[in-house]
């Protein structure tokens, strides 16, 4: 009998039964798998947010459609300035005033005057009106193309996470397949060194 081969396959043997190989690797898989929850949990709330702008980006284009539409429906919620009716006010008591000491009072030139000065400071302040509503609207659609920017991007870390994660998470299975497949064959080949070693 040869002793040092019956004590190799015995060391195998108590290395196959233990039958902990695979570990390093399990626990490397559940860290992968820690750290991409970790890292989707980051990237989620951007996500969620360009996910959500979408409907209301394709709505507010929708609502532009027809320009002509847009607009009218735009200067329905037109009104007055308190500004400008108070140039208006002011402008038709200067006119007034001025008619009054010039005589021309009830004269059809000094009413198409009047009537002019009011008409311009009313499509002025609508023009300004007009043109602030645009902005804003303007901020709008840029702000949910923006959030959708940005959400586009998580995705595309979020992809590039998962693919990465799924790489080491199967490079981790097959180190655990192999740890087990070892443990086995220390297992097996420790018992025929010690069978072997009676010969």
């Amino acid at each position: 009998m040869d002793i040092f081969s019956f004590l190799s396959g015995l060391g195998q043997v108590g290395s196959g039964m233990r039958g902990d190989s695979n570990k390093p690797y399990d626990a490397a898989g559940k860290q992968y798998q820690d750290w991409a929850n970790k890292g989707a949990a980051v990237q989620s709330p951007y996500w969620n947010a360009g996910t959500g702008a979408i409907g209301d980006y394709q709505n507010w284009l929708q609502g532009q459609k027809d320009p002509s539409k847009f607009i009218n429906n735009l200067m329905g919620g037109y009104s007055e300035s308190p500004y400008a009716h108070n140039l208006q006010t002011d402008a038709m008591n200067a006119g007034t005033n001025f008619g009054s000491a010039s005589g021309l009072t009830g004269s059809s030139a000094l009413a198409q005057q009047m009537q002019q000065n009011a008409g311009k400071i009313s499509s002025n302040d609508m023009n300004s009106w007009l043109q602030n509503v645009l902005g804003i609207n303007t901020q709008y659609g840029a702000g949910q193309q923006n959030l959708m920017n940005t959400g586009q991007n998580a995705a595309n870390s979020l992809t590039n996470l998962y693919q990465d994660t799924g790489k080491s998470m199967g490079d981790a299975a097959f180190g655990s397949a192999q740890g087990k497949r070892k443990d086995s064959n220390d297992f097996w080949g420790g018992i025929g060194n010690m069978i072997g070693s009676f010969f």
